[in-house]
C-alpha cells in the first residue's frame, strides 16, 4: 500500500515530464491561480465582516474559514495543473487520505455540532431554564455548539459535551408554568390518620405559595416498621418551587406540635434484668 508521501512523489514526476511539453498552457495556470487568490480574499474579507454576526462561536468561525481556504487552493492547484496537462490522480489520492485522516480527528467535534443544531433545532430547552440532564441538575446558562453549560444550586458551572446531551434523557422543569411539590411525612402510629390528614391539608392551604385552584392531596404511602408515611401533593409556579417546599418543610413540625401528632425518632429501648 503506497504511503501518501509517494503520492505527492508521482504528482511532482509528473509536474515535472508535463510542464516541459505544455509550457503553452502556463499562462492559463496562472490565470487560473490569480482567479482563485482573489476569490481567496474576497470569501476572506464577506467572512471578517460578518462573521460577529453569525451565531456561532468564534472557534467555529475559524475552522469553517480554514476548511473553506484548503478547499479553494486544492481546488486551484487541481485545475490549474489539468490545465496544464498533469494528471492529478496521485494529488486526489492523496487528499482523500489526507481528508480521511482529519475526519477521523474532528469525529468528536463533529458529533457536538451535530448535536447542538439538533438541540437549536427542536429547543428541548432554552437558557434559565432548570434541568436534569443525565442526573445533573441546574439552571442553563449558556447553549454553545460544543458544549451547554449548567449552572447547579452550588454555583458550579458544569461544561456537558453536546454529544452526551443529544443522547442523555432531559427532564425540564420549567416547561410548565406550574410544578408539581411532592413531599412524604412519616408520623407514628400512635396518632390517627384522619386527623393528620387533616393537618396537613389545612398547612397545605395556608401556604400562601402554593396555587389553591389546583388539587390539593394527601394520601397514606406506606405503612413503614416505625411510621405511616403520608405523602403530600400540591403545585405552586415553577419560579417558586424551592421556596414553596421549603416553606412546607419548616412549617410541618410546628403543625404537628399545635394538633398533638408525634414523629417517629429511632430510640432504642433496655431491659434490665434483676437478679433473683
Amino acid at each position: 500500500m503506497q504511503k501518501p508521501t509517494d503520492y505527492f512523489q508521482d504528482f511532482i514526476v509528473g509536474i515535472n515530464s508535463a510542464v516541459g511539453a505544455n509550457l503553452k498552457a502556463l499562462p492559463a495556470a496562472i490565470i487560473i491561480c490569480i482567479v482563485f487568490y482573489f476569490i481567496y480574499k474576497i470569501i476572506n474579507s464577506i467572512m471578517k465582516k460578518y462573521s460577529s454576526k453569525l451565531p456561532l462561536e468564534k472557534n467555529i468561525i475559524l475552522i469553517i474559514n480554514h476548511i473553506i481556504n484548503i478547499l479553494l487552493i486544492f481546488f486551484a492547484i487541481m485545475i490549474a495543473a489539468s490545465a496544464l496537462g498533469i494528471n492529478t490522480s496521485s494529488l486526489i489520492a492523496a487528499f482523500s487520505i489526507f481528508g480521511l485522516a482529519v475526519s477521523l480527528s474532528v469525529q468528536n467535534i463533529m458529533s457536538n455540532l451535530a448535536n447542538a443544531i439538533n438541540l437549536y433545532a427542536n429547543h428541548p430547552f432554552k437558557v434559565d431554564d432548570y434541568v436534569d440532564i443525565d442526573g445533573i441538575e441546574g439552571y442553563v446558562v449558556e447553549i454553545g455548539f460544543m458544549f451547554t453549560k449548567l449552572r447547579t444550586y452550588k454555583n458550579e458551572l458544569i461544561y456537558m459535551p453536546n454529544s452526551k446531551v443529544g443522547s442523555a434523557i432531559i427532564k425540564n422543569y420549567s416547561y410548565e408554568t406550574f410544578r408539581r411539590i411532592e413531599y412524604t411525612i412519616g408520623v407514628s402510629y400512635d396518632n390517627n390518620i384522619e386527623q393528620v390528614k387533616k393537618a396537613l391539608i389545612e398547612l397545605l392551604q395556608e401556604e400562601p405559595l402554593v396555587i389553591k385552584t389546583e388539587d390539593i392531596v394527601v394520601f397514606v404511602n406506606d405503612y413503614a416498621d416505625s411510621s405511616i408515611n403520608f405523602t403530600l401533593r400540591a403545585y405552586t409556579e415553577n419560579a417558586n418551587y424551592f421556596s414553596c417546599l421549603w416553606s412546607i418543610k419548616e412549617h410541618i413540625k410546628p403543625k404537628f406540635d399545635k394538633c398533638g401528632i408525634s414523629i417517629p425518632y429511632p430510640q432504642l429501648d433496655v431491659m434490665i434484668k434483676s437478679k433473683a
